[in-house]
């Protein structure tokens, strides 16, 4: 047996004779290697990583498996003792056999001289006639030339066979029909032959139409041949085998038998050696045979034999090759195998090869499956060899069974071929064709039922259109993700996510419009149309097991998805049919950049040449002309002049023409009908639910729904859910709890969760805008209630973590999406909310969830959408309060009747007074009972009518009360005790029928003066105002008696009526005058009116409105002069005042005022919610009257007002009024109102006072500017006056006189002719009672939002002219819209703005002040005039914002409209959190304006200077200046130190290396008893300096510390910067904000910095940040300075903040150290290193450790000399660094602090505990200078 085997062959080839070899080393115990010969193409093959050799054969294009000389050299090199050939290239070559003999090489295979003999196909014919086998008429030898061919064929007849003799394997052989055809032929088939086997000899032969192609594979010895099987190939495309099987189907036993004997006596003709195929063809309607040829070699469809016999061909070549012989009995046929070629070729494209990287391979395995491949997943095909990827066998009991395992096989391989195709789905479709199934299939078939369009398949088109779409689609998506996320890096995050943009894909030359939009995670919605056909429409979800294969489920039908995407091609495999889908994107034009399309000159159809115009672009007021990039026709144009387009966005389709294309018409395309899965009928209402419960939760969280679909869905839903008796399901609370997440996570305004470490407040929006920059909430800087609020947001998208993935990226681009469109989604919720008012409340298993999701929701919306958050708390009202006070109510009226029962019973019971004072401290009305006891017998009205009377007149003022019968009627009488006199009181109740007569009858039981209450009982009561008429007639025709004054008719309301009516009517002048009825107090019975003051409504007309409460009395009102001031008023009674307090008495809440406030509100809030958003009051009051008196304090009602604020959202209240009583000292009941008034400037205002009685005045001119001011969000600006003075100062307006000088004027408030007021303002404070003194500049925004002309600016000047004469600081309140726009001024209104911006210049140059308050969008020239007189070098004043607050040049939509760069609104562009704050522009935050002028009256409290006086005044304080700040407690975690002296102590941190926190220190430094105010706590990059106000020694302070701690980079920091902002160091942004902090206090206050301050830092980043810059106006600041500076060394000082901050710049500097400090150049450990590295390198070669080894190292040789120097290496390195710290810790104690203050550097070193008193020492010893 050989020991090595070269083969002369790849791939599957290669590959079966390897594992032919192993089988034989494994079962003989002898090792026989193998040899892959591979070319380039084949390097990392498969064949040439499994063989134990590999040869390089070289370039693939050299053809070398057909150059002898190259594998002649192959053989002798590799030393091979055998060669295989396998099938193919030399298979057949005698050459080779004969070359192999010549270098002592076994060839595997025939002889040379057998090989010539049979392979030869013409001197095969001849043996074969020789030997009895039937020969088909041919031309019996070669046709050398064309001629000879030609008169050949004349003699055989056509249609012929032209064939090469060295052909095969499909190639050398083409059919003929005609002498033409044949003329053509020859030529092209004898050079194919020559290039591909090597000789161009061809040959005639007669073509048998409609036979099977039959042949018998032969192993021979040479002297023995075995016929193992015969094996049916008919199954062929031009005479390439596809699929094959064994035995044959068509020929009987006998016949089989035949073919055998024959094809055996054949190779012993010959001494035929190795194994052989003898091919025939049998036309089976003649029974007759054929010989085709001999194949000297192995075939490829060789395993078929080998599967039904059992036998090893392979082996058995090896075995006669090595002289073994065929002994023992012939193996016979067993079973049926059946074997199917998997190529790399395109069915699609006429089967054309299609090579590439294998992507993925998933053979098939299983019973009765063999696979012979040479491909691995991840091998390349090439393009020079064949195609074949694997051969599949299947072998059966039978042809059925192993079809049928062929079948199965062939589907679950799955072969993806990167831009590439294989003819998987063409084999399935063969196997399913009926002639291969009864085995009636010949050669000629597929040629034929191909030419008739069969075996074209366009099953399950549609669906791989489909996935394709899906896929294309995703590859957008994909694409619009990374530009967020690339676009939020760069802190603007822009979408672009077009999903109802339809495709263009192309199948078998078809062209499909395919439209895509994602419905979720793996949700799509797809509309497939061809031509102008119609859309199809389908649900799809795809589920994908990896990133090739998976599952779609089309309209609830499942198949099985195999997709590869290669550039534009989809190959798309549906339950094993592949389609091949082309995508088309050529000819789309896209815009550059941002712009505004102004012109478009072309229409769709029109045609164009290249190079010419085709759109005009304008942006950034440039305009560009976009060309064709060739000549085309325009096909789509889907922008119009006036579009905004962002970069990318498709501006134009254009179709390429052709010279001459354009008098073309367009070919008419076979379109293909569209089969889609249709949808499954009687879908019931539960899945229908269901799905619209997706759909719409889809939608909400930022899916594709096209805005037209939304109202669709909606209705869909609604429509499914009604049919499930429209009551809540699960599903939907999953929806509202969406909406109100995400709410939350776009929120504007900040939350009290929303704080970070520094104590910056920012926006949940703001976050989330920082969090997409990186995507990574660490480098974000977010809080931690972000990011709960963001994971359960994720947690919506199935993302449970943080952590970055592809599922991660996916989510927050749909919550971009989402949070873009959510005020279009209000309408969803809002309507779903609808539903639960109008339906069903919720089971009880969800009740409970549904409370706490309303909750979430109402918080969530009650400022951004407050329509939303309206209805949800009317659903809470309905379900959970409305029940409740139900309940409350029945079991309150089940008691009354019990009682009103017994006593019916028992009138004269004894206890009768007790049970009528327990009716009477009820909760619930009693009007009703009343209404319904009347008619009805065995009722005594007597005790009800005496509750009823003490509850409106008073329990105890009442006495006398007697009971009288007249007129038929039961009377209560009564005597009230008022401070003018006792009141007659006289009350009964009848039917509206007895009316007449009980006002007869009130003459015999009134006395004079008396006042009559009539309850009636009124079926079929008509309106309001024909029952106020109808009971006046009757007054009139039934005059009472004469000393009655006044008659209140009662209608009660009963059984379901809601509401009851009161009628007061009085005598308009004595006692004979008529009665006339008080309109203004109509609904209410005049004692309630009375207490609610309900005479202060006088100035209104009153309509009393339904109420859900009948307590609740809910008004309309309009103001009689001025019919636009319409309001509601809400007015109810407080019975019950017990709080609710904690075990330690702190209030916790007042139940029944908070119940009635709140019904009120739902009272409010219905009606609200009845009218337009835009049209709903907002000057509502609710006012009410609170029965027991109160002990509650001002703390406890402040506690009250904030538990009431947030539930009055958007009920557009302006007060709420509670009219109490409280005992005063005396013990005392006096009456008190409890105000709260709402105010847009003031916020919420809690007012303790007597009630009024002054009219509720209705709106005026004034009131109405302050409610347009409010309606668009801003304050106007008188409503600030009070606020800025306080209310103890003043605010005097002033205006320009006829010289342009501001002058005080005396007029009414809103009577400004400019959009800017002017005025002086003074606020007392402790410090400064005559009052803290500003001129004050206030924008207008009810002016043309404050826009700017002459009149403003003039004021401008004259404000800053009237602030220096007056010495003090300007303080303006800046909102404007920027310089005026309209047809009549123009750019002299910028020459205004420029004369107040140089003015503006002009002022803070000498030391002006000028302190801003941004509350509104400034526009344009504002905030140039803002930077002017805040943001500068030289300035002294700040600025705060507001959350509603942004300072931009251009508006958003100004910017958008002209292609420019903007932002989602104008926030994003020049807001607090995300600009102004982090680039220092913005020195405070403040959440409203009341804190905006806390900010400012903290500033003045460390700056303000009165005039005439020579600084800030000194506070008082109770804080000793000795104080040691040593035991100051440094509570920061993770610090090694617990107190500020543990800082300073040699035992703790000795070389003061040791981190820690400089505020701290800061804190433990500055007096106690005084609030600390640090300004510039928002400014990015520049946190290592804090900038603090403080009172030291009760002197106002600036301090400045630099931080000792490693202060963390937000975001990617650049690759060449440091990754965190490294303690004592100072970088660009802070050595800015250091600066800044210098000049403004210069010359106001003392400068105290407390420096560990290593230097500034030098990296790129920092030099290209401007650090020089920002650190020599440091030193500028310091040389500047006016006023003492106290610079205290407290841990290092080196480096250029020696240079900066050196006593040598300023005179009165006094530089401190504490002990233990250093102060040097340089620090010792870079000195040491940089400076004396020779001195290091010295020290460190004269070692004794060095030096030894050195020695050690020169004596030794070889291996151990290696190890020594290694060694030495080592110990070099760690002593060189000992000597470095050898070296830095003698510098250190050199240059040490002492050493500093002998020469002058420092002037003291003082101790800890002497840190403070050394300081106010120098402070103190300064200012006297």
């Amino acid at each position: 047996m050989f020991s090595r085997v070269a083969i002369v062959n790849r791939g599957e080839a290669a590959m079966r004779l390897i594992h032919a070899v192993r089988d034989l080393s494994a079962e003989t115990g002898t090792r026989i290697e193998t040899v892959a010969l591979y070319t380039d193409a084949d390097r990392t093959a498969t064949f040439v990583r499994e063989a134990d050799l590999a040869y390089d054969l070289g370039p693939a294009s050299a053809r070398p498996y057909l150059d002898l000389a190259k594998l002649e050299r192959a053989l002798v090199e590799t030393k091979a003792d055998a060669a295989w050939v396998g099938w193919g290239f030399v298979a057949e070559d005698p050459a080779f056999a004969e070359l192999c003999e010549k270098v002592g090489v076994t060839f595997v295979g025939p002889s040379a001289d057998a090989m010539r003999k049979l392979g030869d196909k013409i001197g095969a014919k001849l043996i074969a006639e020789e030997v009895g086998v039937p020969v088909a008429p041919w031309s019996r030898g070669e046709v050398a030339t064309l001629e000879d061919a030609l008169k050949a064929g004349e003699q055989i007849g056509y249609p012929l066979m032209l064939k090469a003799t060295a052909g095969g394997g499909g190639r050398g052989i083409r059919k003929v029909s005609s002498a033409d055809e044949l003329a053509d032929a020859y030529e092209r088939t004898s050079q194919e032959a020559l290039r591909a086997f090597g000789s161009g000899v061809v040959f005639l032969e007669r073509l048998v139409t409609g036979a099977r192609h039959v042949e018998v594979q032969v192993i021979s010895d040479g002297a023995t041949a075995w016929a193992l099987g015969v094996r049916d190939c008919s199954v062929q495309r031009r005479n390439q085998k596809i699929i094959e099987e064994s035995a044959s189907p068509v020929l009987a036993p006998a016949q089989a038998a035949e073919l055998k004997a024959s094809a055996e006596r054949l190779a012993v003709a010959v001494g035929y050696r190795g194994a052989c195929t003898v091919e025939f063809l049998y036309h089976p309607g003649e029974k007759l045979f054929a010989f085709l040829e001999v194949n000297t070699r192995l075939q490829v469809e060789h395993p078929i034999t080998e599967i039904t016999t059992g036998t090893d061909l392979v082996k058995l070549q090896l075995h006669v090759a090595g002289g073994g012989k065929l002994e023992g009995e012939q193996p016979a046929e067993s079973g049926h195998a059946v074997e199917a070629r998997l190529n790399a070729e395109d069915p699609d494209r006429d089967f054309a090869p299609s090579p590439g990287r294998i992507a993925r391979l998933a053979l098939p395995a299983g019973p009765g499956i063999r696979v012979d491949t040479g491909v691995s997943e991840g091998d390349i095909i090439p393009a020079d060899f064949d195609s074949m990827i694997a051969k599949i066998i299947a072998y059966g009991r039978d042809r059925d069974e192993a079809l049928g395992r062929l079948r199965r096989a062939m589907a679950e391989t799955t072969v993806i071929i990167e831009g590439g195709a294989t003819n998987k789905s063409f084999v399935l479709d063969l196997l399913d064709q009926p002639e291969v199934i009864d085995a009636s299939a010949d050669t000629g078939w597929i040629d034929r039922v191909r030419a008739e369009g069969r075996l074209v398949t366009h099953r399950h088109s549609a669906i791989a259109l489909a996935a394709a779409a899906i896929e294309a689609y995703q590859d957008e998506e994909e694409v619009s993700v990374q530009r967020l996320l690339s676009t939020a890096h760069g802190g603007r995050p822009q979408v672009q996510h077009d999903s109802g943009r339809p495709l263009d894909l192309k199948l078998r030359g078809v062209g499909y419009r395919v439209s895509v939009a994602r419905a979720g995670r793996s949700r799509f919605r797809v509309g497939v149309s061809a031509g102008a056909s119609e859309v199809h429409h389908a649900d799809i979800r795809i589920d994908r097991f990896d990133a090739h294969s998976g599952q779609i489920l089309v309209n609830g039908r499942r198949f099985r998805l195999v997709s590869a995407t290669h550039g534009p091609i989809h190959l798309v495999e549906v339950d094993g049919v592949t389609h091949r889908i082309s995508r088309d994107e050529g000819g789309v034009v896209r815009s550059p950049a941002p712009a505004l399309v102004v012109a478009t000159p072309l229409a769709v159809g029109d045609e164009v040449e290249a190079n010419a115009p085709i759109l005009v672009l304008e942006s950034m007021k440039m305009e560009t002309v976009l060309r064709a990039p060739f000549r085309a026709r325009v096909r789509e144009c889907p922008v119009s002049v006036g579009s905004q387009v962002e970069t990318g966005a498709p501006l134009m389709r254009l179709e390429p023409l052709a010279d001459g294309a354009e008098d073309e018409a367009a070919g008419e395309t076979e379109t293909v009908e569209i089969e889609l899965p249709s949808v499954p009928d009687g879908v019931s209402a539960a899945e229908r639910v269901e799905r619209g419960l997706q759909d719409l939760r889809s939608l909400l969280l930022g899916f594709d729904v096209d805005p037209a679909e939304r109202e669709r869905l909606v209705a869909t839903y609604l429509e499914a859910r009604a049919e499930l008796g429209n009551r809540p399901v699960e599903g939907e609370l999953e929806l509202l709890t969406v909406f109100a997440d995400l709410s939350e996570l776009s929120r504007n305004t900040p939350g009290g969760e929303d704080t970070v470490p520094n104590g910056a407040v920012h926006s949940p929006r703001e976050f989330f805008h920082s969090y997409l920059q990186s995507l990574d909430v660490e480098r974000a800087g977010v809080s931690e209630g972000f990011q709960a609020k963001l994971k359960r947001v994720l947690a919506h998208y199935g993302v449970d973590d943080l952590e970055r993935t592809p599922e991660l990226e996916a989510a927050v681009f749909r919550i971009f999406l989402a949070q873009q469109r959510t005020a279009a989604d209000v309408a969803v919720v809002s309507e779903l909310l609808r539903q639960w008012l109008t339906g069903a409340p919720p089971a009880e298993p969800l009740s409970e969830r549904a409370g706490l999701t309303l909750e979430h929701l109402v918080e969530a919306t009650q400022v951004r959408f407050p329509a939303v958050s309206d209805l949800a708390r009317g659903v809470v009202f309905r379900w959970f309060a409305q029940p409740l006070l139900r309940r409350n109510r029945a079991r309150v009226y089940a008691a009354v009747r019990t009682e009103l029962t017994y006593l019916d019973q028992h009138p004269d019971a004894p206890d009768r007074a007790e049970r009528i004072q327990a009716m009477i401290t009820g909760s619930q009305p009693l009007v009703r009972l009343i209404g319904q006891r009347i008619g009805r017998p065995g009722r005594d009205h007597a005790p009800l009518l005496e509750v009823l009377t003490r509850r409106y007149y008073g329990n105890r003022r009442l006495s006398a009360v007697t009971v009288r019968e007249a007129g038929g009627h039961r009377w209560l009488t009564a005597e009230l005790n008022t401070p003018a006199g006792v009141l007659p009181l006289v009350t009964t109740a009848a039917d509206i029928a007895a009316l007449p007569g009980a006002l007869r009858a009130l003459g015999e039981v009134a006395t004079e003066g008396a006042v009559a209450d009539l309850y009636l009982r009124w079926e079929d009561q008509p309106d309001v105002d024909a029952t106020a008429e109808r009971l006046g007639t009757l007054l009139a025709e039934n005059p009472p008696a004469a000393g009655v004054r006044r008659i209140v008719v009662t209608v009660a309301g009963t059984g379901g009526a809601v509401m009851h009516h009161h009628f007061t009517f009085e005598r308009a002048g004595g006692n004979s005058a008529a009665f006339t009825e008080d309109r203004l107090i109509r609904g209410l019975h005049p004692q309630i009116a009375q207490r609610l003051q309900l005479q202060r409504l006088r100035e209104f007309d009153l309509t009393r409105l339904p109420s859900a409460d009948e307590e609740i009395y809910l008004f309309k009102a309009v103001a009689k002069t001025n019919p636009a001031d319409e309001r509601l008023i809400a007015m109810g009674q407080v019975r019950d005042l017990t709080p609710l307090r904690e075990a330690d008495g702190r209030l916790v809440a007042l139940p029944a005022l908070e119940d009635a406030v709140t019904a009120c509100l739902d009272a409010i809030r219905n009606i609200q919610a009845q009218r337009p958003q835009n049209k709903r009051f907002d000057t509502n009051r609710i006012m009410m009257y609170v029965w027991p008196p109160t002990d509650l304090t001002t703390e406890e009602l402040n506690q009250l007002v904030q538990r009431i604020l947030p539930t009055s959202v958007g009920a557009g209240l302006e007060e709420v009024q509670f009219l109490a009583r409280r005992r005063t000292d005396a013990g005392k009941l006096t009456e008190l109102a409890v105000r709260i008034t709402l105010d847009h400037g003031h916020g919420a205002r809690l007012h303790v006072e007597a009630p009024s009685t002054e009219p509720v005045k209705p709106l005026d001119d004034y009131r109405l500017k302050v409610l347009r001011a409010a309606r668009r969000g801003t304050v106007y600006p008188y409503e600030l006056t009070g606020l800025l003075s306080g209310p103890e100062g003043t605010f005097v307006e002033h205006d320009l006189d006829d010289s342009g000088v501001l002058v005080p004027v005396d007029r009414p408030k809103g009577k400004n002719s400019a959009a800017i007021i002017a005025g002086v303002v003074t606020t007392p404070t402790e410090r400064h009672p005559e009052g803290v003194t500003r001129v004050v500049l206030l924008g207008d925004p009810t002016k043309s939002l404050g826009a700017l002309s002459e009149p403003e600016c003039s004021r401008v000047i004259a404000a800053l002219d009237l602030a220096e004469r007056m010495r003090v600081p300007l303080e303006w309140f800046a909102l404007s819209s920027g310089a005026r726009i309209s047809m009549s001024s123009g750019t002299e209104n910028m020459d205004w703005v420029a004369a107040a911006l140089k003015r503006i210049v002009t002022f803070t140059q000498d030391g002006g002040e000028i302190n801003i308050v941004v509350n509104g969008i400034n526009v344009g020239a504002q905030p140039y005039w803002n930077a002017e007189a805040t943001m500068l070098m030289h300035t002294k004043g700040i600025l705060v914002m507001t959350p509603d607050s942004a300072m931009v040049l251009t508006g958003k939509q100004a910017l958008d409209f002209s292609g420019g760069v903007s932002a989602e609104d104008n926030f994003g562009i020049g807001g607090y959190d995300r600009v102004m704050g982090p680039n220092g522009q913005a020195q405070y935050w403040a959440p409203n304006l009341p804190a905006a002028r806390q900010v400012l009256m903290a500033h003045y409290d460390h700056t303000y200077v009165v005039p005439g006086e020579a600084g800030p005044r000194k506070a008082g304080t109770n804080d000793p200046v000795d104080r040691d700040v040593s035991a100051f407690p440094h509570a920061i975690v993770g610090s090694d130190f617990r107190t500020v002296g543990e800082i300073f102590s040699a035992e703790h941190n000795p070389d003061r290396k040791k981190p820690f926190d400089i505020r701290t220190v800061m804190r433990a430094l500055s007096d106690q008893d005084h609030p600390v105010l640090e300004r510039w706590a928002g400014m990015a990059d520049a946190e290592t300096s804090a900038v603090q106000d403080v009172h030291i020694g009760g002197r106002p302070v600036c301090l400045i510390g630099i931080e000792s701690r490693s202060v963390p980079r937000r975001g990617f920091p650049p690759t060449d910067g440091p990754d965190t902002y490294t303690a004592g160091t100072l970088f660009p942004r802070s050595s800015k904000k250091t600066a800044r902090a210098i000049n403004a206090a210069s010359g106001n206050r003392p400068l105290v910095v407390l420096a560990n301050l290593s230097g500034f830092d030098g990296s790129p980043e920092s030099l290209r940040k401007l650090q020089l810059e920002y650190g020599a106006e440091i030193g500028r600041a310091i040389v500047n300075f006016e006023g003492p500076i106290v610079f205290c060394v407290i841990s290092r000082y080196h480096g250029g903040a020696f240079v900066v901050f050196s006593k040598a710049l300023n005179p009165n500097m006094t530089v401190l150290a504490l002990e233990g400090s250093f102060a040097s150049v340089l620090g010792g450990a870079p000195a040491a290193a940089v400076v004396f590295a020779g001195e290091v390198n010295n020290r460190t070669a004269n070692d004794p450790r060095v030096t030894d080894l050195q020695a050690q190292v020169a004596a030794a040789s070889g291996a151990s000399r290696a190890a020594l120097n290694a060694q030495l290496a080592e110990v070099q390195s760690a002593v060189r660094a000992e000597k470095v710290s050898e070296v830095a810790a003698e510098f250190d104690r050199v240059h040490s602090i002492q050493r500093a203050v002998e020469v002058g550097s420092v002037d003291a070193i003082i101790s800890a505990a002497e840190l403070r008193p050394r300081i106010i020492e120098a402070i103190e010893h300064g200012l006297k200078k």
